[in-house]
C-alpha cells in the first residue's frame, strides 16, 4: 500500500484500508476500469472488513442464526478513470445506523497518488427468512472496536420514493 493513499484515507477517518487487485478482465474496451468491476471491488472491501477486522464471532453468528447481510442500496460516484498498470486501495467505515439499516461509506483511490477513483455509500440490512431484522448489538460492539467509536444511531426517517431526486 502506498503511504500517500493510506495517509489520505486515514486522514479522512477510514480505519480499514486494503489493497485491491484488479484482474485483466476488469478493464473495458476503452482501457479503464469497468464500472461493474468497481462495484464488485466495493463488495470485496465490505467482505474483507468483516473477515479481517470484525472476525469469526460475527460470521459464526451469521451462520448459526441464518442471517443474511443484504445491500439494500448502493450509490456510487465515479470520480476518475482507473487505468491498467495502476494499483488501487479501498477503504470502508460505518457512518451511522438508522432503524434497521446500517449506512457505510467506501472509497477507492489510486495507490501511489491517492487520486480518487470512486466513492460509495451503502445501506445494509440484516435479513432472516426474507425479512429485515434488527442487528444484534454484538455486531455494532465489534464494529465500534474497529472504528474506534460507537456507531451513531439515528431515528428512522420516512422512506423517500425510489428514483432520482425530483
Amino acid at each position: 500500500m502506498g503511504v500517500n493513499a493510506a495517509e489520505a484515507l486515514a486522514a479522512d477517518g477510514y480505519r480499514f484500508i486494503t489493497s485491491i487487485e484488479p484482474a485483466t478482465g476488469d478493464y473495458d474496451a476503452q482501457g479503464h476500469l469497468n464500472n461493474a468491476a468497481i462495484v464488485r471491488f466495493f463488495n470485496d472491501v465490505r467482505v474483507a472488513y468483516v473477515q479481517q477486522r470484525v472476525g469469526t464471532r460475527w460470521t459464526d453468528l451469521l451462520r448459526s442464526e441464518a442471517y443474511v447481510v443484504a445491500a439494500r442500496e448502493l450509490h456510487v460516484l465515479y470520480e476518475s478513470e482507473g487505468l491498467p498498470g495502476e494499483r488501487f486501495v479501498g477503504a470502508m467505515r460505518y457512518a451511522y445506523r438508522e432503524g434497521k439499516a446500517s449506512v457505510l461509506e467506501q472509497r477507492i483511490v489510486e495507490h501511489a497518488t491517492a487520486r480518487p477513483v470512486a466513492r460509495a455509500w451503502v445501506v445494509q440490512l440484516l435479513v432472516r427468512d426474507g425479512r429485515a431484522v434488527d442487528w444484534p448489538e454484538l455486531y455494532f460492539d465489534l464494529v465500534a472496536e474497529v472504528e474506534g467509536r460507537p456507531i451513531e444511531r439515528r431515528r428512522p426517517r420516512p422512506r423517500p420514493p425510489f428514483g432520482p431526486p425530483a
